[in-house]
C-alpha cells in the first residue's frame, strides 16, 4: 500500500520543502517504499519544485495542493500517515502543532538541508508499527499544553505573579 506523507509548508526557500523533493527519489529507491507527498501551501518556489520533482523522476508522486482553506485541513491531516517539516529554521510552527492536533505524528529530527538524513528519518518512522500510537500522544500533548484553555490558564499565572511580585514591592 502506497504510504501518504504530508509537508504543510508555504513553499519559500527557508521551508527546506526542495529538501523534501530531493528525498521522495531516495525513500523510493533507496529504502523501497512506495510513498507519495501532499504539499499543502504556495510560494515563489513552486514552478522550482514542481519541475525538480520530474528532473528527478518523482512526479506523480508529489502532489502540489497548492494554499487551501483551513476548513480542508483535517481531511487532508487525516488522509496522511507523517508530517513532515523541512524546514531549515523552525521555532514553535502553528502547522506543526495543527497536525498533533489531528493525532498526526510529526517526522522524527535530522540534519537540516540535508536529503539523505532526511529520507532516513522519514523511513525510520515510516517502518514503526505504532505511528497511530504516536499520534494518538502527539494529540494528548497539544491538548495539555497548547489548548486555548492552557494557555488562558498560562497567562492568568503570569498576570497574577507580576500583581503578586509589585504588591509584595
Amino acid at each position: 500500500t502506497r504510504r501518504r506523507l504530508v509537508v504543510p509548508r508555504r513553499l519559500f526557500q527557508k521551508n527546506g520543502v526542495e529538501y523534501f523533493v530531493r528525498a521522495v527519489p531516495l525513500l523510493v529507491n533507496r529504502y523501497g517504499l512506495d510513498v507519495e507527498a501532499v504539499l499543502v501551501g504556495d510560494g515563489p518556489e513552486r514552478a522550482r519544485l514542481e519541475a525538480l520533482a520530474s528532473e528527478l523522476g518523482c512526479a506523480s508522486r508529489i502532489l502540489f495542493f497548492g494554499a487551501r482553506p483551513h476548513d480542508d485541513m483535517p481531511g487532508i491531516l487525516a488522509s496522511s500517515e507523517l508530517a513532515v517539516f523541512p524546514s531549515l529554521m523552525e521555532a514553535t510552527s502553528v502547522a506543526a502543532l495543527e497536525c498533533m492536533a489531528c493525532g498526526l505524528p510529526v517526522g522524527g529530527l535530522f540534519e537540516p538541508a540535508d536529503p539523505e538524513d532526511l529520507a532516513r528519518a522519514v523511513s525510520v518512522l515510516l517502518g514503526r508499527g505504532d505511528l497511530a500510537a504516536l499520534g494518538a500522544h502527539a494529540r494528548e500533548r497539544v491538548v495539555e499544553r497548547w489548548s486555548n484553555a492552557r494557555l488562558v490558564d498560562r497567562h492568568l499565572e503570569i498576570y497574577e505573579s507580576l500583581v503578586h511580585r509589585r504588591s509584595a514591592g
